[in-house]
């Protein structure tokens, strides 16, 4: 089983699409797949279930009860999305509760408390994503913690590549902290569009500066936003699609580099012993 956490400093750059359209590929692959809404704009939730029905959730509903330590039993927690092998742990806004700056001084008790939670939750599951906030407070530094690696969605322009050195920072900081190093399972460049020159250039620099870029890309295509109006994911929207391919070489990569890191079996669909 492996946890792996979206994170950038940088917001608007894909991580909760490619939460989505991930998770779905994957559970197309046969994997049991659950996607956590740890941003507490919820984003993910809304886009799964609808705006209204994310907002009715009860706060024992959510991740909310892993951070608040509630005695909810992992059943309770854990909600089909009406997609195969695929489950959503749910986000609420008031997860933000518990932020507070430089995370990693806080009581240890209060930075575990999303791993212990997850790590219950995750019994079953093949793979777990953590969709995160773009800050560094204690819901994302909680998800790092809990994390075994990061994955790092980034836009091919200069403001969009801004917060990869903060979060190879952070994982390191995790190092320091915590004694262990969160591996970089790939960086992923999202909203891609091969005729723009400054894209290509950007992703032949960022190629160049860090040996963890993957080299699926995420293209600038409609049928994701398509999607997610449709609450789908892109893979039972058009499965056909260009856009549902790149997502597919983003789920080989991705398992790929899980494996070499023995989290996942070589052939991605059962967890390693």
């Amino acid at each position: 089983m492996a946890i792996v956490s979206l994170v950038n400093q940088k917001g608007g750059v894909g991580k909760t699409s490619t939460t989505m359209h991930l998770g779905g590929a994957l559970a197309r692959r046969g994997l049991r797949v659950l996607v956590a809404d740890n941003d507490p704009q919820s984003s993910l939730t809304k886009g799964l279930l609808g705006v209204e029905a994310a907002r009715a959730l009860d706060l024992a509903a959510t991740i909310y009860a892993l951070y608040a330590e509630l005695p909810v039993p992992p059943e309770e927690l854990v909600r089909a999305t009406g997609f195969a092998g695929l489950s959503l742990l749910a986000g609420s806004p008031h997860t933000g509760d518990f932020n507070v700056p430089r995370p990693h001084r806080v009581d240890p008790a209060d930075q575990e408390r999303l791993l212990d939670g997850l790590r219950d939750l995750a019994t079953g599951f093949d793979v777990v994503l953590v969709d995160c906030a773009p800050s560094l407070q204690l819901n994302t530094w909680a998800a790092l913690i809990a994390a075994d690696a990061a994955l790092i969605p980034t836009q091919p322009e200069l403001y969009g590549g801004q917060g990869l050195a903060e979060v190879r920072d952070w994982c390191y900081l995790v190092e320091q902290v915590r004694g262990r190093m969160v591996p970089i399972a790939g960086i992923v460049m999202t909203m891609f569009n091969g005729r723009r020159a400054m894209h290509k250039l950007f992703a032949e620099r960022l190629r160049a500066e860090y040996p963890d870029v993957l080299n699926a890309v995420i293209p600038e295509a409609t049928e994701f936003p398509e999607a997610i109006y449709e609450r789908k994911p892109i893979h039972w929207f058009k499965p056909r699609s260009a856009a549902a391919r790149a997502v597919d070489a983003l789920a080989e990569e991705v398992l790929a580099r899980l494996a070499t890191l023995g989290l996942v079996a070589p052939a991605g669909a059962k967890e390693v012993a």
